[in-house]
């Protein structure tokens, strides 16, 4: 179950060079690789010129721009893991503070002083006072922000270096004076542009892999976007190489970057929490990727403002309100191999012959995930210090200035399938606080979902707000509120998993009024409860809360069960959701389009993840594949290098798209039917349901861009369509459901669909006249 606390105090806004020893290589073979851990306790040293700070530990080397506040350069185990080839490169935040300059109000300060701690850390600051000034703008601004810069905002960046630590943590303060216009902060992130020398990418379990190289990617032929290209060379030819295909959950990626399979070191971004991002604890978001020149680098991606995927889209801040937000400390941490396995001449000869599908040499695999298992090792130690004593002098309460929740809640829901599972925690988010899971199994003769883990719980400052996600009866139309959680990037947002009795405790949340979300796999919908009041140093005993979900009637029946996300689903699943091109694949696996049978299908092999337009043209496909339906890679028709004309307007639209379900009933009904439809991605202006040949409505759904970029998850929606039961009969029925001609990426990403017979109540709400004896 996942819990979110959301809050704001109701009465104010809250916003909440020594070079290291090289690498020792070990002689290869099929050892188990070995993490080599750092053995240098030296003293940290700060030195400083007219251009930048440097700082030492004996580990790591970092180089700091007074001007910008990035990070020019950061050398570990002799090696420059910065890159340079995509501009200025290195360490980047979106906005940064250089143009306050042109109104005095650029300054650099030691804001710990390693001589006044015995060298046990340092930390250093650029800070940019803009006054209010439009010409003094953070630049260089991001996609969605103003041309001069983001204005009526100042931002001071730090960098803290400690004694032993194998990384640089950086933070960013982000303010809003009362005295100050109004702001709207645009897209927003902490990026690092980093060395070729990485060529392994480590975000989750199922996009751990060796990547395509750059050059490969440089001359790829785009496909629909500048994002997307068809390699033509190298280990990935006749495949697409697209940087939405590595967004992930940002709650659920607590480590996640690079490594190199020649160097045998890994670079990489941890967020100790998550309470300063944007759409709380199912926000999806960028975290690795190439750059979109002909010979880009590798780039590691925080976004705490970011706009994909439909959420976190809504940062803005009234002329006269005060406001700040500290984005971190993230921690750039850096490791290394003390040993490593070595692939054999077949292995890399393997690699060359399979080229386009590759099988890519074990070792290397053994090796990389060695190097991301001890990030998120140290993921787990960060978490534990959060928050960190060091920070101060900045709007960061520490754990004795901040307070817990803990609670139980108890589902009440007797039509749920058995046997049930306990509901999930709650959390604590902003407005619309996020939501604990409540899982329940599947009945039979499904197979159930995994066990649904401890809910995250997530809270942040804000003003009490109500349920954010509701579905709405009639035509279907998804209404999004004017500010909820998963749209939310002004506020903290605290989440915690809770255990599988429904218990939870939401820990180290600022002091504030917020409103408990939960929500959970095999629930349909989101709990909310609002004034919830936090205290510093004090734990808020919520005891048992009885959560009962809304029904509109009888259950006739279920596909699927509700987690928000499309992974139970055929080819929603790890393997394969975030591999381009499903909606050109789609006609290869139904040529026949969807009859899915009720007490008959199986939902995990004759439901399809995504409806989209059935695509008539086979140009795209690859003629010496052995399996273009299903194969990962090399599927794809590789164009010419050169071209200029995007092949996707040749391939990339399709007809309309008819889904049927059958299904009986024992008698028919004068009153009304539910068809309630969650989805975990929509990209299409409607979705058309008829009911036995006749139109009954359609839902409107709000994209998200889910098919586009390659997901199984997104915003989620809940849509629910009220028709008169008259409409079914005695016997068999069938319920269609349409996505309209169009682009293969539209369409919409099931999570889930039930539909509810309410026997005594019309669609008008007057009662059904009993039946004359």
């Amino acid at each position: 179950m996942k819990i979110l606390l959301s809050a704001l105090p109701v009465f104010a806004t809250i916003t909440l060079s020594l070079v290291a020893p090289a690498l020792r290589a070990a002689a290869g073979g099929a050892g188990a690789p070995v993490i080599a851990k750092p053995a240098v306790a030296t003293a940290v040293t700060v030195v400083q010129d007219d251009k930048a700070f440097t700082l030492d530990n004996g580990i790591v080397t970092a180089r700091i721009n007074k001007r910008t506040g990035g990070v020019e350069s950061l050398v570990f185990k002799g090696i420059e893991t910065m890159g340079h080839d995509q501009g200025g490169g290195g360490g980047v935040w979106e906005e940064n503070p250089s143009a306050a300059e042109k109104v005095g109000g650029l300054t650099q300060s030691l804001t710990i002083d390693p001589a006044t701690n015995g060298g046990d850390r340092a930390e250093v600051s650029v800070k940019g006072v803009t006054k209010g000034d439009p010409s003094a703008g953070l630049s260089p601004g991001s996609p969605g922000g103003a041309p001069g810069g983001m204005i009526n905002c100042d931002l001071e960046i730090r960098y803290a270096l400690g004694r032993g630590e194998s990384g640089l943590y950086a933070y960013g303060i982000f303010s809003h004076p009362a005295s100050y216009g109004p702001l709207n902060v645009p897209e927003s992130r902490f990026i690092t542009f980093i060395s070729q020398t990485f060529d392994w990418l480590s975000v989750d379990a199922d996009r751990n892999l060796l990547e395509c190289a750059p050059l490969d990617w440089g001359k790829g032929v785009v496909v629909h976007a500048k994002e997307q290209r068809i390699m033509s060379q190298g280990v990935y030819k006749n495949s697409v190489e697209h940087k939405y295909s590595y967004t992930a959950v940002q709650y659920k990626t607590p480590a996640y970057g690079w490594s190199s399979t020649r160097n045998h070191i890994g670079i990489w971004f941890i967020n100790p929490t998550i309470e300063y991002l944007s759409g709380g604890a199912s926000k999806q978001e960028l975290d690795c990727h190439y750059g979109d020149n002909g010979n880009p680098d590798p780039i590691i991606l925080d976004y705490w403002r970011g706009t994909h995927y439909g959420g976190g889209a809504s940062c803005n801040v009234a002329a006269g309100e005060a406001w700040s937000k500290v984005i971190g400390p993230i921690y750039i941490y850096v490791n290394a191999l003390a040993s490593f396995a070595s692939p054999t001449q077949a292995d890399l000869d393997t690699l060359a012959a399979t080229a386009g599908n590759p099988t890519v040499p074990g070792a290397w695999k053994d090796n990389a995930t060695a190097l991301w298992q001890d990030a998120l090792s140290q993921a787990r130690e960060e978490k534990a210090k959060w928050p960190y004593a060091w920070v101060n002098g900045v709007d960061y309460p520490h754990k004795n200035e901040r307070g817990n929740v803990t609670g139980q809640l108890v589902l009440d829901d007797p039509q749920a399938a058995t046997p049930p599972r306990p509901p999930p925690p709650p959390g604590l988010p902003y407005p619309p606080a996020p939501r604990a899971p409540a899982a329940r199994r599947p009945r039979a003769p499904r197979a159930p979902p995994p066990a649904a883990p401890p809910g995250p719980v997530a809270g942040g400052p804000g003003p009490a707000g109500g349920n954010g996600r509701r579905g709405f009866g009639g035509r279907g139309r998804f209404v999004r509120p004017p500010q909820d959680w998963a749209h939310d990037a002004k506020h903290y947002q605290f989440w915690n998993d809770g255990s599988e009795d429904g218990k939870f405790t939401i820990t180290d949340v600022r002091p504030g009024t917020y409103t408990l979300h939960a929500f959970a796999d095999g629930v349909l919908g989101e709990f909310a409860r609002a004034n919830i009041t936090v205290t510093a140093g004090q734990t808020l005993d919520l005891g048992q809360i009885a959560w009962k979900p809304v029904r509109y009637g009888r259950q006739v029946w279920e596909i699927g069960y509700p987690d928000r996300t499309g992974g139970k689903f055929f080819k929603g699943d790890g393997d394969n959701y975030w591999l381009w091109g499903w909606g050109l694949r789609y006609p290869l696996l139904f040529p026949n389009d969807i009859t899915y049978t009720i007490g008959k299908s199986d939902y995990r092999r004759d439901w399809f993840f995504e409806q989209v337009p059935h695509g008539e043209s086979r140009a795209w496909l690859n003629p010496d594949a052995k399996d273009p339906a299903n194969q990962r890679f090399g599927w794809v028709k590789a164009e010419p290098p050169g071209t200029t004309a995007d092949p996707w307007r040749v391939y990339g639209r399709g007809r309309a798209t008819t889904w049927t379900i059958k299904f009986n009933l024992d008698k028919a009904s004068a009153g009304s039917a539910a068809l309630r439809v969650a989805l975990a991605g929509a990209d299409t202006p409607q979705l058309g349901v008829a009911v036995n040949g006749e139109s009954v409505g359609d839902l409107h759904p709000l994209s998200s861009n889910a098919l586009r970029y390659n997901t199984d998850k997104s915003v989620w929606q809940e849509q629910t369509l009220k028709f008169d039961a008259s409409k079914l009969k005695a016997g068999e029925n069938e319920l269609q459901l349409t996505v309209p001609a169009g682009e293969l990426t539209s369409g919409v990403v099931y999570d889930y669909l039930r539909l509810e017979l309410n026997e005594d109540t019309k669609l008008d709400g007057t009662p059904v006249a009993p039946a004359k004896s």
